[in-house]
């Protein structure tokens, strides 16, 4: 038996979201700049996830460096992505 079982069975509290009987809300939880800086409980557990957009950008100049891409501005959209490969 795994936690949530014996916590559900044992306590009544856990509510386990399940899509077995109901459908799921199509939604993406996405923290606010404020939420991630001040992280609520004083613990700034998030703060990590700050550092991801600047390296997915970097990742991306890095593989069009050989187009002579420098610079993208952001959003990094697929539309200005392709405008970088194929100026024109």
């Amino acid at each position: 038996m795994v936690f949530r079982e014996w916590h559900r069975h044992r306590t009544q509290s856990y509510n386990e979201a399940s899509a077995r009987y109901t459908p799921l809300p199509d939604e993406n939880y996405v923290p606010t700049i404020e939420r991630l800086l001040l992280g609520g409980d004083g613990k700034n557990r998030q703060a990590g996830t700050i550092a991801a957009t600047p390296a997915v950008a970097n990742a991306v100049i890095d593989g069009l460096k050989h187009l002579g891409v420098k610079h993208i501005d952001m959003p990094m959209t697929p539309e200005r992505v392709w405008r970088a490969m194929n100026p024109s």
